[in-house]
């Protein structure tokens, strides 16, 4: 596991008490108010002026992008709760490209830094901040000082060996800009004679922001769909008239492991989790790791007889074969 490892003793020792306050970033601040600016104006561009195909073309980059975020950046790497063949590794690195977030490399550097501090002032997104922070100001503000001691402490070693993602970081700045913008954005002009404003608009800052605030809402989940189980009052809030409250997303950074765990406060449903098995079936993805209602039974007992860490238990009955199993899958791709 490369998530919520305890740390060393000296490690632990070195870091201050949780009254760290954070810095605004102003060229960080200036860059968001552009872009959401832009991004309103491609908005209002999308709604007044521009073709049907554009929108549905808008509705494509975005939905794939996701994927790229989900399954991709966040379940296949960051996680690793599954295995997949390199043609849908390399299909993933590029819809990842397209949300212009940086690296697969700096992006699972930083959740696993999520995952291991979470709810700390050590935690990049700490919801304990409120959502507006953990949305949005969190990425206006300025790293914690022990940022790069935090990164040390990360094993990457699978990411490292990885050579899809390697060579995404070695070539980022030259294929984010010619795949994710200029490609993107020239097409609709070159295609069906868009508008060039409003294709750099809403292709270029309606999408960029758009997958931004998906992507952000990952660590932000917590706060909109999950319940608070230290606040009683936690399901009285109006959201429950909006989204489902529930606590899947406490489940996640318990077990983040299984494939099954939605980003946006579900479980074994949504696109990404169909998308996952769809490509199972296809036998282009393997190990799909999960957990049944016996393992937990499993690893709860053990826990209980053994005195071992409940989450040390649940990691031992986990199933990383249960779906390969069922369908037979034996992939031709390493």
């Amino acid at each position: 596991m490369h998530i919520q490892d305890e740390c060393s003793d000296k490690t632990c020792e070195a870091k201050p008490k949780e009254n760290w306050k954070p810095k605004l970033n102003w060229p960080l601040v200036l860059f968001q108010i552009y872009l959401h600016t832009t991004a309103l104006a491609g908005l209002w561009f999308m709604i007044h002026f521009a073709q049907w195909k554009t929108i549905i073309y808008l509705v494509f980059l975005v939905s794939f992008g996701m994927f790229g975020l989900t399954a991709g950046a966040h379940r296949l790497w960051a996680h690793e709760t599954y295995k997949a063949a390199w043609p849908v590794r390399v299909f993933l690195m590029l819809m990842q490209t397209l949300s212009c977030q940086g690296t697969i490399y700096s992006w699972v550097l930083e959740h696993r830094i999520h995952h291991k501090h979470y709810g700390t002032d050590l935690d990049p997104f700490n919801y304990k901040r409120g959502f507006l922070y953990s949305q949005l100001t969190s990425h206006c503000v300025d790293s914690h000082p022990l940022r790069p001691q935090l990164e040390k402490e990360i094993d990457m070693t699978d990411i490292q060996n990885d050579a899809v993602v390697m060579f995404q970081k070695k070539y980022y700045w030259l294929l984010m800009p010619i795949f994710s913008l200029l490609l993107v954005v020239n097409a609709p002009v070159e295609y069906w004679e868009e508008s060039i404003l409003v294709s750099v608009l809403m292709i270029g800052s309606l999408r960029v922001t758009i997958l931004l605030h998906a992507l952000w809402l990952i660590p932000s989940s917590a706060i909109v769909w999950g319940l608070d189980p230290n606040n009683r009052k936690s399901e009285e809030t109006i959201l429950v008239f909006l989204v489902t409250k529930s606590l899947w997303p406490q489940y996640h950074y318990v077990l983040p492991w299984d494939y099954q765990c939605g980003e946006y406060g579900t479980y074994g449903q949504g696109c990404s989790t169909g998308f996952i098995r769809v490509l199972a079936a296809m036998r282009l993805a393997w190990g799909l790791t999960t957990i049944t209602q016996a393992g937990i039974r499993t690893g709860l007992a053990t826990a209980a007889t053994t005195g071992k860490p409940v989450i040390k238990c649940l990691e031992e009955a986990r199933t990383s074969t249960l779906i390969d199993e069922a369908l037979g899958v034996e992939s031709k791709f390493y």
